[in-house]
Protein backbone atom coordinates (compact mmCIF):
# COMPACT_ATOMS: atom_id res chain seq x y z
CA UNK A 1 0.00 0.00 0.00
CA UNK A 2 1.17 3.62 -1.19
CA UNK A 3 2.68 5.75 1.85
CA UNK A 4 1.08 8.97 1.90
CA UNK A 5 2.63 12.04 3.65
CA UNK A 6 0.77 14.10 6.11
CA UNK A 7 1.99 17.52 7.11
CA UNK A 8 0.59 19.11 10.20
CA UNK A 9 0.87 22.61 11.21
CA UNK A 10 -0.84 23.51 14.63
CA UNK A 11 -1.30 26.55 16.62
CA UNK A 12 -3.92 28.96 18.29
CA UNK A 13 -6.74 30.48 15.83
CA UNK A 14 -4.61 33.40 13.76
CA UNK A 15 -1.05 32.04 14.59
CA UNK A 16 -0.47 32.65 10.80
CA UNK A 17 -1.16 28.90 9.74
CA UNK A 18 -3.09 29.65 6.88
CA UNK A 19 -0.67 32.11 5.63
CA UNK A 20 2.42 29.33 5.80
CA UNK A 21 0.88 26.72 3.79
CA UNK A 22 -0.33 28.93 1.21
CA UNK A 23 3.29 30.41 1.13
CA UNK A 24 4.56 26.78 0.97
CA UNK A 25 2.32 25.46 -1.85
CA UNK A 26 2.89 28.69 -3.85
CA UNK A 27 6.71 28.21 -3.91
CA UNK A 28 6.55 24.41 -4.65
CA UNK A 29 5.70 22.83 -7.33
CA UNK A 30 5.14 19.49 -6.12
CA UNK A 31 1.98 20.82 -4.23
CA UNK A 32 0.44 22.07 -7.01
CA UNK A 33 -1.90 21.00 -9.62
CA UNK A 34 -4.46 18.76 -7.62
CA UNK A 35 -1.65 16.51 -5.80
CA UNK A 36 -2.26 18.45 -2.37
CA UNK A 37 -5.19 18.25 -0.16
CA UNK A 38 -5.24 20.92 2.63
CA UNK A 39 -7.83 19.99 5.42
CA UNK A 40 -8.81 22.86 7.45
CA UNK A 41 -9.63 22.45 11.16
CA UNK A 42 -10.67 26.16 11.97
CA UNK A 43 -11.26 28.97 9.99
CA UNK A 44 -8.95 32.56 10.09
CA UNK A 45 -8.93 36.00 8.99
CA UNK A 46 -6.89 34.58 6.22
CA UNK A 47 -8.67 32.63 3.79
CA UNK A 48 -8.79 29.86 0.90
CA UNK A 49 -10.64 31.19 -1.81
CA UNK A 50 -11.69 29.90 -4.73
CA UNK A 51 -9.84 31.82 -7.07
CA UNK A 52 -6.30 30.39 -4.84
CA UNK A 53 -7.45 26.81 -4.62
CA UNK A 54 -7.86 26.92 -8.89
CA UNK A 55 -5.35 28.81 -9.69
CA UNK A 56 -2.92 26.37 -7.93
CA UNK A 57 -4.92 23.33 -8.02
CA UNK A 58 -5.61 22.57 -4.91
CA UNK A 59 -8.65 21.19 -2.71
CA UNK A 60 -9.35 22.39 0.69
CA UNK A 61 -11.56 19.83 2.71
CA UNK A 62 -12.91 21.49 6.39
CA UNK A 63 -13.59 20.17 9.59
CA UNK A 64 -15.24 21.68 12.36
CA UNK A 65 -15.69 18.99 15.14
CA UNK A 66 -12.95 16.38 15.58
CA UNK A 67 -15.17 13.31 15.94
CA UNK A 68 -15.35 13.71 12.27
CA UNK A 69 -11.93 13.67 11.71
CA UNK A 70 -11.68 9.40 11.69
CA UNK A 71 -9.50 7.59 9.89
CA UNK A 72 -12.50 6.32 8.05
CA UNK A 73 -12.89 10.51 6.91
CA UNK A 74 -9.31 10.13 5.23
CA UNK A 75 -9.58 7.20 3.57
CA UNK A 76 -13.14 8.75 1.86
CA UNK A 77 -10.94 11.26 1.00
CA UNK A 78 -8.31 9.55 -0.21
CA UNK A 79 -10.23 7.52 -2.42
CA UNK A 80 -11.76 10.79 -4.18
CA UNK A 81 -8.89 12.44 -4.80
CA UNK A 82 -6.03 10.13 -4.33
CA UNK A 83 -3.53 12.99 -3.26
CA UNK A 84 0.22 12.72 -3.14
CA UNK A 85 -0.07 14.57 0.48
CA UNK A 86 -2.37 16.32 3.10
CA UNK A 87 -1.50 19.49 4.18
CA UNK A 88 -3.01 19.60 7.90
CA UNK A 89 -4.37 22.97 9.39
CA UNK A 90 -4.48 21.47 12.91
CA UNK A 91 -6.84 23.03 15.64
CA UNK A 92 -4.98 23.26 18.98
CA UNK A 93 -8.01 22.58 21.57
CA UNK A 94 -8.43 19.02 19.51
CA UNK A 95 -7.14 16.25 21.25
CA UNK A 96 -3.88 15.57 19.13
CA UNK A 97 -3.10 12.29 21.04
CA UNK A 98 -6.19 10.84 20.34
CA UNK A 99 -6.03 11.47 16.79
CA UNK A 100 -5.80 8.68 14.30
CA UNK A 101 -5.08 7.89 10.76
CA UNK A 102 -4.78 5.53 8.18
CA UNK A 103 -1.62 3.44 8.65
CA UNK A 104 -0.42 4.00 4.88
CA UNK A 105 -0.39 7.66 6.01
CA UNK A 106 2.69 8.94 7.92
CA UNK A 107 2.81 12.24 9.73
CA UNK A 108 6.14 13.65 7.69
CA UNK A 109 6.58 17.01 9.46
CA UNK A 110 4.89 18.80 12.26
CA UNK A 111 5.32 22.85 12.65
CA UNK A 112 4.47 24.88 14.90
CA UNK A 113 2.90 28.44 14.63
CA UNK A 114 3.46 31.05 17.32
CA UNK A 115 2.18 34.59 17.54
CA UNK A 116 4.95 36.38 19.49
CA UNK A 117 2.84 39.37 20.81
CA UNK A 118 0.51 36.89 22.57
CA UNK A 119 2.54 34.14 23.35
CA UNK A 120 3.75 35.31 26.60
CA UNK A 121 0.39 35.57 28.31
CA UNK A 122 -0.81 32.38 26.79
CA UNK A 123 2.09 30.24 27.86
CA UNK A 124 1.42 31.13 31.05
CA UNK A 125 -1.80 30.38 30.95
CA UNK A 126 -2.06 27.08 28.54
CA UNK A 127 1.22 25.34 29.07
CA UNK A 128 -0.13 22.03 28.51
CA UNK A 129 -1.89 22.83 25.52
CA UNK A 130 1.81 24.30 23.86
CA UNK A 131 3.64 20.94 25.61
CA UNK A 132 1.08 19.08 23.07
CA UNK A 133 1.69 21.53 20.15
CA UNK A 134 5.51 21.47 20.75
CA UNK A 135 6.12 17.87 21.82
CA UNK A 136 6.29 16.08 17.93
CA UNK A 137 7.18 19.53 16.41
CA UNK A 138 10.33 19.80 14.41
CA UNK A 139 9.92 23.35 13.33
CA UNK A 140 8.70 26.17 15.96
CA UNK A 141 7.80 29.41 13.94
CA UNK A 142 7.67 32.31 16.38
CA UNK A 143 6.54 35.09 14.25
CA UNK A 144 4.67 39.00 14.59
CA UNK A 145 8.74 39.47 16.40
CA UNK A 146 9.11 43.02 15.35
CA UNK A 147 9.33 44.93 19.00
CA UNK A 148 8.85 41.63 21.43
CA UNK A 149 11.82 42.19 23.66
CA UNK A 150 11.14 38.71 25.20
CA UNK A 151 12.43 36.15 22.68
CA UNK A 152 14.95 34.54 24.41
CA UNK A 153 13.21 33.56 27.09
CA UNK A 154 10.34 32.36 24.87
CA UNK A 155 12.89 30.35 23.13
CA UNK A 156 13.74 28.89 26.82
CA UNK A 157 10.43 27.77 27.25
CA UNK A 158 9.72 26.53 23.53
CA UNK A 159 13.37 24.16 24.30
CA UNK A 160 11.91 22.96 27.29
CA UNK A 161 8.96 21.08 25.76
CA UNK A 162 11.27 20.01 23.22
CA UNK A 163 15.39 19.90 22.98
CA UNK A 164 15.17 18.72 19.17
CA UNK A 165 12.97 20.97 17.58
CA UNK A 166 14.12 23.57 15.39
CA UNK A 167 12.94 27.55 16.58
CA UNK A 168 13.07 30.61 14.19
CA UNK A 169 11.88 34.04 14.82
CA UNK A 170 10.05 35.58 12.40
CA UNK A 171 9.53 39.65 11.64
CA UNK A 172 7.03 41.69 8.81
CA UNK A 173 10.36 41.40 6.52
CA UNK A 174 10.16 37.59 6.71
CA UNK A 175 13.58 37.35 8.05
CA UNK A 176 14.85 35.36 10.78
CA UNK A 177 15.41 37.43 14.26
CA UNK A 178 18.22 35.65 15.94
CA UNK A 179 18.49 35.92 19.81
CA UNK A 180 20.90 38.22 20.92
CA UNK A 181 24.14 37.77 22.93
CA UNK A 182 23.18 40.22 25.17
CA UNK A 183 20.32 38.83 26.59
CA UNK A 184 21.97 35.86 27.85
CA UNK A 185 22.58 36.17 31.59
CA UNK A 186 26.05 35.81 31.48
CA UNK A 187 28.57 37.64 29.44
CA UNK A 188 29.57 35.12 26.32
CA UNK A 189 32.70 37.72 25.05
CA UNK A 190 34.55 36.55 28.24
CA UNK A 191 37.14 33.18 28.22
CA UNK A 192 36.05 32.34 31.17
CA UNK A 193 32.86 32.36 32.41
CA UNK A 194 31.21 31.08 35.66
CA UNK A 195 27.54 30.15 35.69
CA UNK A 196 25.63 30.70 38.82
CA UNK A 197 23.08 27.21 38.88
CA UNK A 198 20.24 29.34 38.08
CA UNK A 199 22.22 29.67 35.02
CA UNK A 200 22.58 26.42 33.79
CA UNK A 201 19.59 25.69 32.05
CA UNK A 202 19.73 28.81 29.83
CA UNK A 203 23.73 27.73 29.67
CA UNK A 204 22.65 24.02 28.35
CA UNK A 205 20.02 24.95 26.08
CA UNK A 206 22.03 27.55 24.38
CA UNK A 207 25.66 25.78 23.72
CA UNK A 208 22.66 22.95 22.54
CA UNK A 209 21.70 25.39 19.46
CA UNK A 210 24.45 27.04 19.03
CA UNK A 211 27.71 25.49 20.39
CA UNK A 212 29.72 27.08 17.95
CA UNK A 213 29.83 30.06 19.76
CA UNK A 214 30.67 28.33 22.99
CA UNK A 215 33.81 26.64 21.39
CA UNK A 216 37.18 27.67 23.46
CA UNK A 217 35.58 29.17 26.07
CA UNK A 218 35.89 27.51 29.81
CA UNK A 219 32.97 27.25 31.72
CA UNK A 220 32.77 26.89 35.66
CA UNK A 221 29.89 25.75 37.46
CA UNK A 222 27.95 23.02 39.76
CA UNK A 223 26.51 19.98 39.06
CA UNK A 224 25.45 16.46 39.40
CA UNK A 225 26.78 13.00 38.15
CA UNK A 226 24.27 11.26 36.38
CA UNK A 227 26.07 8.21 34.46
CA UNK A 228 29.47 6.58 34.35
CA UNK A 229 31.02 4.78 31.27
CA UNK A 230 34.27 3.58 30.87
CA UNK A 231 35.63 6.73 28.69
CA UNK A 232 33.15 9.86 29.86
CA UNK A 233 30.64 10.50 32.65
CA UNK A 234 27.36 12.35 32.23
CA UNK A 235 26.75 15.36 34.43
CA UNK A 236 23.73 17.88 34.40
CA UNK A 237 21.15 19.15 36.64
CA UNK A 238 16.99 18.58 36.77
CA UNK A 239 15.16 21.12 35.54
CA UNK A 240 11.36 21.96 35.67
CA UNK A 241 10.84 22.54 31.79
CA UNK A 242 6.91 23.16 31.91
CA UNK A 243 5.17 22.11 35.25
CA UNK A 244 5.92 20.68 38.31
CA UNK A 245 5.14 17.46 36.41
CA UNK A 246 7.51 18.19 33.74
CA UNK A 247 11.12 17.61 35.08
CA UNK A 248 13.96 16.43 32.84
CA UNK A 249 17.27 16.04 33.58
CA UNK A 250 19.04 18.23 31.14
CA UNK A 251 23.12 16.79 31.17
CA UNK A 252 25.96 16.57 28.83
CA UNK A 253 28.44 13.40 28.21
CA UNK A 254 32.05 14.76 29.68
CA UNK A 255 35.55 13.59 29.04
CA UNK A 256 37.65 13.44 32.18
CA UNK A 257 41.02 14.64 31.38
CA UNK A 258 41.22 15.21 35.24
CA UNK A 259 42.99 12.72 37.97
CA UNK A 260 39.82 12.95 39.90
CA UNK A 261 37.49 10.30 40.17
CA UNK A 262 33.57 10.80 40.25
CA UNK A 263 31.02 8.44 41.04
CA UNK A 264 26.94 8.41 40.87
CA UNK A 265 25.12 11.07 42.64
CA UNK A 266 28.57 13.47 43.24
CA UNK A 267 27.85 16.70 43.53
CA UNK A 268 30.82 18.47 42.09
CA UNK A 269 32.14 21.96 41.04
CA UNK A 270 33.65 21.60 37.54
CA UNK A 271 35.79 23.63 35.11
CA UNK A 272 35.53 22.38 31.57
CA UNK A 273 35.37 23.18 27.50
CA UNK A 274 32.85 22.44 25.15
CA UNK A 275 33.79 20.27 22.07
CA UNK A 276 32.58 17.61 19.39
CA UNK A 277 33.15 14.43 19.99
CA UNK A 278 32.01 10.74 18.67
CA UNK A 279 30.09 9.58 21.53
CA UNK A 280 29.86 5.15 22.44
CA UNK A 281 26.75 6.46 24.16
CA UNK A 282 24.77 8.19 21.36
CA UNK A 283 26.27 6.01 18.77
CA UNK A 284 26.70 9.29 16.94
CA UNK A 285 28.73 12.89 17.01
CA UNK A 286 27.28 15.13 19.88
CA UNK A 287 27.98 18.12 21.88
CA UNK A 288 30.47 16.84 25.13
CA UNK A 289 32.57 19.16 27.41
CA UNK A 290 35.92 18.51 28.33
CA UNK A 291 37.03 18.34 31.95
CA UNK A 292 39.86 20.51 32.86
CA UNK A 293 39.17 20.19 36.89
CA UNK A 294 36.77 18.96 39.07
CA UNK A 295 36.20 19.28 42.35
CA UNK A 296 34.18 16.75 44.31
CA UNK A 297 31.19 18.94 46.84
CA UNK A 298 30.08 18.19 49.97
CA UNK A 299 27.23 15.77 49.46
CA UNK A 300 23.78 17.48 49.08
CA UNK A 301 20.04 16.98 48.13
CA UNK A 302 19.62 18.45 44.30
CA UNK A 303 17.11 21.62 44.18
CA UNK A 304 15.08 21.00 40.86
CA UNK A 305 15.91 24.17 38.51
CA UNK A 306 13.64 25.85 36.18
CA UNK A 307 13.67 27.51 32.93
Amino acid sequence: MKEIPLFILNGFLESGKTSIIKDIIENNENYQNHSTVVIACEQGEVEYDSNWCDTYGVHVEYIEDQAEFTPEFMRNLDSVFRADQYVIEYNSFFDFDSQEFPKNMVIYQQITMIDSTTFGVMFNNMRKIFQTMVKDSSLVIFNRCDGVKDLAQYRRWIRGLNQQTQIAFEGANGRLTAMLDEDLPYDLSKDLIVLEEDMYPIWYMEVFDNYSKYMNKTFKFKAFVRDITKKTFVLGRQVMTCCAEDIQFLGYEVINDTKTKVKIDDCIYIECKVEQHYSDLAKEEVIMLRALNISILKKEKENVLTM
